[in-house]
């Protein structure tokens, strides 16, 4: 079987692979907590949408302006971002410890605040506890689609041809 990657989403789904081996070797390593290695997969997906927008840039076929070269991008920003969080929502699902070490800082941060009741402090771990999956997913959608955006607008900028 050969794979295609002449569609931005085929190119967005190997970035999103990419990503994900990308992740769990630094996972495997206990690389995960250093500071370059949140870069390393940003780098990652700047590059995938990049690929993506140069090789439409390069397709006579396309006009090669700002608009055209930012769908192609968006196209592969969606389809890894999508990737990202079924696997974002994978890894919760597989350890909902996360959500308990969550509930436990907060209880550590509302004690030590002493603003507090015993009662309100139970009640507002509880509530951590249950919300941290979707808060998690949430921020991870949208953090994967804006910098998808950022990074797509970047590119689509820097490749676009003038129009006469």
């Amino acid at each position: 079987m050969r794979l295609n990657m002449h569609t931005p989403a085929a190119r967005g789904a190997l970035t999103g692979l990419l990503m994900i081996l990308t992740g769990w070797i630094l996972k495997e390593t206990g690389t995960e907590k250093k500071e370059w290695a949140q870069y390393l997969l940003f780098i990652e997906y700047a590059l995938g949408i990049t690929w993506s927008i140069w090789m439409a840039s390069k397709n006579p076929t396309l006009s090669g302006s700002f608009g055209s070269l930012f769908q192609q991008g968006f196209r592969h920003f969606a389809v890894t971002a999508l990737l990202m969080v079924g696997f974002t929502f994978f890894i919760l699902w597989q350890h909902p410890e996360f959500a308990r070490e969550e509930a436990a800082y907060q209880r550590t941060l509302l004690i030590e605040s002493k603003k507090y009741t015993p009662d309100q402090i139970e009640e507002l771990v509880a509530a951590a506890e249950k919300q941290y999956p979707v808060r998690y997913i949430s921020a991870s959608v949208f953090g994967y689609l804006f910098m998808g955006a950022v990074f797509a607008a970047a590119g689509s900028a820097l490749l676009a041809r003038k129009q006469p």
